[in-house]
């Protein structure tokens, strides 16, 4: 069982929230699947990351921000964006099938960029929300509007997958 502090991860590093939210996964994903509201909220995330992957393909984005990283030597995905993420959110993504990664893969962004793009299915909403200035200016005012819809219920939806994880592992695992 789980102890209550095990659940706040402030000031833990990337690893260690990693191994906690594997832990989690182990102990409690088929539990978690079988949980009618967490299954059918994971099922709708997923309908609304293909619909954010779609969108984003079709306006040029991931190409964008490719070219970015790999020819321009920038890249949004900064060295320590991963601190920010937390154990729910790692613990997210093993449910959505995603491998976390054992180690760094390049120390000079983040922990979640590899030579493909980031690793994670479920991002933080400055991941998902940040357009930067030259991917707005390629945008229209349409475009853009769609998206923002497209995105936002993404985050939405992960935002109360997000939720009914913790109320059930508080439930479950006394967090």
């Amino acid at each position: 069982m789980m102890r209550a502090t095990e659940c706040l991860d402030e000031g833990s590093s990337i690893e260690d929230k990693i191994k906690t939210a594997r832990h989690m996964y182990d102990s409690s994903s088929e539990k978690l699947k079988r949980e009618p509201h967490i299954h059918q909220l994971i099922e709708k995330l997923e309908g609304c990351l293909e619909k954010s992957r779609k969108a984003m393909l079709k306006l040029g984005i991931i190409e964008t921000c490719k070219h970015c990283d790999e020819e321009e030597g920038g890249s949004c995905c900064g060295a320590g964006m991963e601190n920010k993420f937390d154990t729910f959110l790692l613990l997210i993504n093993l449910l959505l099938g995603v491998s976390l990664p054992k180690g760094h893969r390049r120390p000079d962004s983040c922990y979640w960029l590899s030579d493909k793009g980031c690793v994670l299915r479920v991002r933080l909403i400055l991941c998902v929300d940040y357009l930067c200035p030259r991917i707005l200016s390629a945008l229209s005012q349409d475009e853009l509007v769609r998206l923002q819809n497209i995105s936002g219920d993404e985050l939405l939806t992960g935002f109360k997958l997000y939720d009914a994880l913790k109320r059930f592992m508080r439930n479950t695992a006394g967090c």
